[in-house]
């Protein structure tokens, strides 16, 4: 049925549209001299109002949902503006048609088979461009291959992204069991949402859409359809294997968890609430705080919204620089400081090598990295001796090579590392029918690697697992997502954690070293991309990209990382602290060792009686200390702890 909009919910749009037309030539921020809320609410003009019969344009929902120009709804107990429309209008999910490598994809994929292009880009604006696909199907306008890219480009509601409507119209039908942007749309414009008992009388009078609580809003499987995805595998002539490979799993990730099994819902971290609650909307302003879920949608992607900030003019983009700047700002947040965290320490060794044990623990509730199979997190490690010189450096990078070390084809899961062109990539990588390695994701046949890290609780006797298994190489590394049992074997699967081990052979005679260890994560790699730009000579979505691409900071997030000190002769076992060698001859240096977990802020060396002969400094102390002045005796390390206490050891010159 075809919506009745009043004219109250015209009136603002024109002005909105006329303060466009008439400063288009203007720059916002002199225009409104730092009034923040006024240029978000000028620059809305730009958002999409067209109608449909099943969808609208976001911008048909700025005028209750944009910022309160007097600061009472839509904000948080500080203030800031929850505005759903603020926050959405810069990330992904709103900018998801016109991604340029999206679309640069898809024109890809079309043209290693062009026999199926038209059937590719159905299949890829269902989740990319949902309003104008399903408006498409739901009233049958949609061509006889679907919905098309060409569809999409003279389409407002398609290219209004994943919108306000393409969500709020999902009904609650069998949602777990959807994949590949399979959306129940509402056929009687119902606005379902996250609120107890709406009043409906303003919204449906100047939308046509009623708003009800829907209690699947709040839960996991509304994000599921576009969040499993498969293809069906074709040979290297084009020809259907009769395969489903599936390409994204991330939903089922999170199935196959203990946030599902903790009620830890997607929405928890991507949309987290407002503490107190806000007023939903700026009318009718009786209105009172409910429960809000802020619409940040971050995910794991600055790279991609700093290539569309910096080009948002050409890709004809409504959010302003700001916006993107919070977005990217909060997604970086998230990488840094929610989604995994990096462990290191010291393994006893022989003489000549340094030990080192890394764990990796994913606190996402999915595989970690997650979504697009273009995604990898890496561990760089660097070894350098108390004289500062570089020992070991596995995981370094560069724009022109990307990741140093990484095989041609792809670079296997390790347990152990001791050359510097071995290095941990975190990955998904298919093949074709041949096994051969390939981005193309209609060829994609077997699974040759898949070492991301999974999230706490995933077991591999669970009902999804199959979709979602381990590469070869991971499913038989005991260290990878296993608790390790006190005696130090191998404990219960689930852990959400991989260690490895670096062991590094070192003829320098460094008497102590530090680790340097960092996670880092690539969204798009150089890699990845590179057989696509093959194509930029027949494809302007592929050409435009690859020039913003070549343009951009391809700079990988750093994630986390940890520094530990190492010191020849450590023994894990011992729980006192050492002085190596003892006794010691003439000529020899003295070095203090520290059992795990403890640390000094100050050294001194006493006689036997306690008299106190000099203070060292804690890192000659740990490195190595000259003691010829001293004549043949006992004499003791007095040492003050970190945290209080002292220490003493007693050692021996000859």
């Amino acid at each position: 049925m075809k919506r009745a909009t009043f004219f109250a919910f015209f009136l603002p749009l024109i002005s909105v549209g006329a303060a466009v037309f008439l400063t288009a030539a203007e720059d916002p921020h002199q225009k409104f001299k730092g009034d923040d809320a006024a240029m978000m609410r000028w620059r809305m003009g730009e958002l999409c109002t067209e109608e449909g019969v099943y969808f609208t344009g976001s911008g048909n929902c700025v005028n209750c949902h944009a910022p309160d120009p007097e600061g009472e709804a839509l904000v948080d107990e500080t203030g800031h503006t929850v505005s759903p429309v603020t926050d959405w209008q810069a990330t992904m999910m709103a900018n998801s048609a016109r991604d340029p490598f999206w679309q640069a994809k898809v024109a890809h994929e079309g043209l290693v088979n062009p026999d199926h292009r038209e059937s590719i880009e159905n299949v890829c604006t269902a989740c990319h461009a949902p309003q104008g696909f399903h408006e498409a199907h739901l009233t049958g306008t949609a061509g006889p291959n679907g919905y098309t890219m060409e569809d999409l480009a003279d389409d407002a509601l398609g290219l209004d992204g994943v919108g306000c409507a393409a969500c709020h119209t999902i009904d609650d039908i069998n949602l777990a069991g959807r994949s590949n942007g399979d959306l129940p749309i509402n056929p009687e414009n119902v606005a379902w949402g996250g609120f107890e008992n709406p009043w409906d009388g303003l919204m449906s009078g100047q939308t046509g859409f009623i708003p009800v609580y829907g209690e699947h809003m709040r839960n996991s499987e509304v994000c599921a359809s576009c969040h499993s995805l498969y293809v069906h595998t074709q040979d290297l002539g084009g020809e259907e294997t009769g395969q489903v490979y599936f390409e994204q799993t991330t939903y089922l990730e999170w199935v196959n968890s203990a946030f599902n099994a903790e009620n830890v819902q997607c929405q928890g971290c991507h949309m987290p609430l407002v503490e107190g609650g806000a007023i939903a909307a700026t009318q009718p302003n009786w209105l009172f705080p409910q429960r809000f879920g802020k619409h940040h949608l971050v995910g794991g992607n600055a790279f991609m919204l700093k290539l569309m900030r910096d080009n948002a003019v050409t890709l004809e983009l409504s959010a302003s620089p700001a916006q993107f700047d919070s977005t990217i700002a909060r997604t970086e947040r998230s990488l840094q400081n929610e989604t995994a965290q990096l462990h290191a320490l010291q393994l006893p060794s022989q003489a000549g090598e340094w030990l080192f044990e890394v764990e990796v623990e994913n606190a996402a509730g999915h595989k970690f990295p997650s979504g697009y199979p273009s995604r990898l997190a890496f561990l760089e490690f660097v070894l350098v001796s108390s004289a500062g010189d570089t020992l070991f450096h596995s995981g370094k990078w560069s724009p022109e090579e990307g990741v140093f070390g990484r095989d041609a084809a792809y670079e296997p899961h390790w347990n152990e590392i001791s050359s510097e062109e071995q290095v941990q990539v975190y990955e998904t990588v298919f093949g074709d029918v041949s096994g051969t390695p390939t981005q193309l994701l209609e060829r994609a046949s077997v699974l040759l690697k898949d070492n991301r890290v999974p999230p706490r609780g995933f077991y591999s006797n669970h009902l999804a697992y199959d979709t979602v298994r381990f590469g070869p190489m991971a499913e038989l590394d005991v260290d990878f997502n296993h608790y390790r049992n006190a005696d130090g074997s191998v404990g219960e699967e689930g852990s959400g954690t991989d260690r490895l081990v670096y062991r590094i052979a070192d003829g320098s005679g460094a008497t102590s070293v530090q680790a340097h260890v960092r996670l880092h994560y690539i969204a798009v790699p150089a890699r990845w991309v590179s057989g696509m730009f093959e194509y930029s000579d027949q494809s302007e979505a592929i050409a435009t990209f690859e020039s913003m691409f070549n343009a951009s900071d391809r700079t990988p997030v750093l994630m986390k990382s940890t520094t530990v000190s190492g010191w020849m002769g450590y023994d894990g076992e011992s729980e006192q602290w050492r002085v190596a060698p003892n006794p010691v001859a003439e000529g020899q240096l003295i070095r203090l060792i520290p059992p795990v977990g403890e640390a000094a802020t100050a050294v001194w060396l006493t006689d036997a009686n306690g008299r106190v002969l000099r203070e060292v400094s804690v890192n000659e102390a740990m490195s190595g200390h000259r003691i010829s002045d001293l004549a043949a005796g006992v004499y003791f390390a007095r040492i003050q702890l970190v945290g209080g206490g002292w220490k003493a050891v007693r050692w021996v010159k000859l």
